[in-house]
């Protein structure tokens, strides 16, 4: 099948959890047999180069302008009002704020040219894409995140919203465009299918995992946590070096904390702490330590950090929202704590470093899971174009 994939974030560097879901949705999708062309509509910096050479050529940079929503004078003072006012609406945009109009007519001409019997948009926020083609094409939305009042989760947790939010009608609305709505994980497939009242088909596909490599772990009092620099990581970072880091020190003075990614530019300095900036392999990284904690202590969405650590069969010490949407998986395939549990993180560290035999259960157990988790999202992938509803059928489910 010729499908088309519209992005707004690239896929390199994969340096970010949404890169990687990205850019292995789209592998997996080459690996089926299906001929995937990859468009970009820049709303953040990536390596063009490296794309293209990813993708064999079939790989287009749209156009992108900032809509006025976003960057007229008026929209952003409006914005900076309702802020200081303390108003939640401040951080909630429509669902269609952030999409360039522009890219509708981009889209049409690529579609005149590869004849696209299938397209895949990400993120609800650029669902408006998908009118720009017939409805013979199958219409695909990966989510990623549930957006309807996403920012309630920052601000309940006293941290300023960040990226994207909309209304649940508004993500209701991008949502009914397509023929198939694909979430990151079951709790939030349910919350859409919900909404949608059969408007479109709703199928959970998780982070597709890379089980290529494998990971022979150092026998060292070494905990490493690879994150991106967004607030949530480095929030995680922070709480684990002033609240964890101390209680374990105490018990093992030769334990480190080693950081990497862009999540050290804003990590603090301590005793302990190594920090590793953007690696060229995650794999090699965590070969450098015992054991990967993951301490986010807030997130939608499914946690891909934790999702890369099961696939490369590293044992893993992680938080209830750092393992949201894996709850049939904790403590068999590895170590939960809650969010705000120093001690509890602590103790779960402390545990794992004085107990090969446990960390090599947490292996076997997080690769056997990784495969079993690969396989259904795999037939997963497959059903959301093996079984399209009929141009007529998805006709009269908008009527």
């Amino acid at each position: 099948m010729k499908i088309l994939m519209l992005s707004p974030v690239p896929t390199h560097p994969p340096i970010a959890g949404n890169r990687a879901r990205i850019l292995t949705l789209a592998d997996s999708l080459i690996a089926a047999g299906h001929a995937l062309h990859f468009a970009w509509a820049a709303l953040e910096e990536g390596d063009r180069i490296a794309m293209m050479k990813h993708f064999d050529s079939q790989f287009t940079e749209l156009k992108y302008q900032v809509p006025k929503a976003v960057s007229s004078v008026s929209a952003r003072l409006r914005r900076s009002v309702l802020r200081r006012m303390g108003q939640a609406s401040a951080h909630v945009w429509s669902v269609d704020d952030w999409y360039d109009r522009g890219l509708t007519d981009q889209l049409k001409a690529l579609q005149a040219q590869y004849g696209f019997e299938a397209v895949f948009v990400e993120y609800v926020f650029m669902s408006k894409a998908l009118e720009a083609f017939p409805a013979k094409v199958v219409k695909v939305i990966d989510t990623h995140d549930r957006f309807a009042d996403r920012h309630l989760h920052y601000l309940r947790a006293g941290k300023q919203p960040e990226w994207f939010a909309t209304t649940q009608a508004g993500e209701r609305k991008g949502l009914a465009r397509a023929d198939v709505v694909v979430a990151i994980q079951d709790s939030e497939a349910r919350l859409f299918a919900a909404a949608l009242h059969g408007r479109a088909r709703v199928t959970t596909v998780g982070h597709l995992l890379d089980m290529s490599q494998s990971v022979l772990l150092a026998n060292v009092q070494r905990a490493i946590f690879v994150a991106s620099a967004n607030s949530i990581n480095v929030d995680a970072a922070n709480a684990f070096i002033t609240g964890v880091l101390p209680l374990i020190r105490a018990d093992m003075p030769g334990f480190e904390f080693w950081l990497a990614g862009d999540v050290c530019q804003d990590a603090l300095d301590a005793p302990g702490v190594h920090k590793l900036g953007r690696v060229d392999s995650v794999a090699q990284t965590y070969a450098q330590g015992a054991l990967a904690v993951n301490p986010v202590r807030m997130g939608t969405g499914l946690n891909i950090k934790t999702m890369e650590c099961l696939a490369l069969g590293v044992p893993l010490v992680v938080t209830e929202s750092g393992s949201r949407g894996l709850e049939n998986l904790r403590g068999r395939a590895f170590l939960t704590v809650a969010d705000d549990d120093a001690a509890a993180m602590a103790a779960g560290v402390v545990r794992m470093l004085r107990d090969p035999e446990l960390r090599s259960r947490l292996v076997r157990e997080a690769l056997a899971a990784a495969r079993a988790w690969n396989a259904t999202q795999l037939a997963n992938l497959a059903d959301v174009l093996r079984s399209p509803a009929s141009p007529t059928t998805r006709k009269a489910a908008r009527v």
